[in-house]
């Protein structure tokens, strides 16, 4: 993938911008499958050249990839106002970023997911945590790759961790509490295109309990079922998602447990074989053409 910076003159309706901080195997993919595509495909690496707010031709589709989050909200917006259809759009990004928007919109339209309460004070953490019998689940509202996620086994525990966020920035300093669905360290990630499934696999943690293939997670396919693609289909819905993953929790019923607006898929490809990338140019390559 060639490093390029904001080229206006290569840019227009049939074209395509894939908008990017620190580049992975994944973008790679997609560059080269939308570039088989015969799309024309213009890269922005926002850390190092800066998006021009208004006066300049835009893409018909902008893909927003980067890592950081309100990175890619705030890139998002702005080629948003200047008429550019985002993949996905900046409410979604903030949404599955904000794991409080997130269950907010999921609980919206009915949608299971864990038992919860948002604590944002030392008291009302531990409130929370008195509402749980056993082991709770600590979430900070923001983060991914399972960081600052906490089992917590005692008030005290709950206590030191309200404490140290407690002196974190803004964004991280609440509490989302959480009922522990014990799982045996395994969750299932589902994709969803443009309201369509993709596919599914089941990440197996390698060691502790958190499955994130960021950590070493295991992969491996699973059947989709009518249940689970009517909930990732769903909660898909619930974000405005056009290209997102659904985390689900299995136990006596399945629930949701996050939406990636941004979704890592190397892991999946792994898992299912499914052409990730490929999948993702032919279906803007459909919208560039509606």
């Amino acid at each position: 993938m060639p490093r390029l910076g904001w080229n206006c003159d290569a840019l227009g309706t049939d074209s395509v911008l894939l908008v990017v901080d620190h580049p992975r195997l994944e973008e790679k993919l997609i560059y080269n499958s939308l570039r088989e595509k015969g799309i024309k495909v213009g890269i922005l690496n926002v850390t190092s050249t800066p998006l021009p707010i208004n006066g300049v031709k835009i893409p018909g589709i902008a893909l927003i990839r980067t890592v950081g989050m309100f990175r890619g909200v705030r890139s998002s917006a702005v080629l948003e106002s200047m008429g550019s259809h985002t993949i996905n759009s900046s409410s979604t990004i903030m949404t599955c970023g904000d794991k409080v928007l997130t269950y907010s919109a999921l609980s919206k339209l009915g949608i299971p997911i864990p038992k919860s309460l948002l604590a944002l004070g030392r008291d009302a953490v531990l409130k929370a945590y008195g509402e749980f019998q056993g082991v709770v689940v600590d979430k900070p509202p923001l983060g991914s790759w399972g960081r600052m996620i906490s089992l917590v086994k005692s008030a005290e525990m709950a206590a030191q961790i309200a404490d140290a966020r407690g002196m974190m920035p803004s964004s991280v300093r609440g509490h989302v509490i959480q009922e522990y669905v014990e799982t045996g360290g395994r969750d299932i990630r589902c994709l969803v295109l443009g309201g369509r499934m993709i596919g599914c696999m089941e990440r197996m943690a390698s060691r502790g309990w958190k499955s994130n293939v960021a950590l070493g997670g295991k992969v491996r396919p699973v059947e989709v079922t009518g249940e689970i693609e009517e909930l990732s289909l769903k909660a898909a819905e619930a974000v405005k998602g056009e290209f997102v993953a659904v985390d689900l929790l299995s136990n006596e019923e399945i629930l949701v447990n996050e939406v990636n607006g941004i979704p890592e898929f190397k892991g999946f490809i792994r898992a299912t074989g499914v052409d990730v990338a490929r999948e993702l140019a032919s279906y803007v390559w459909e919208v560039l053409r509606s």
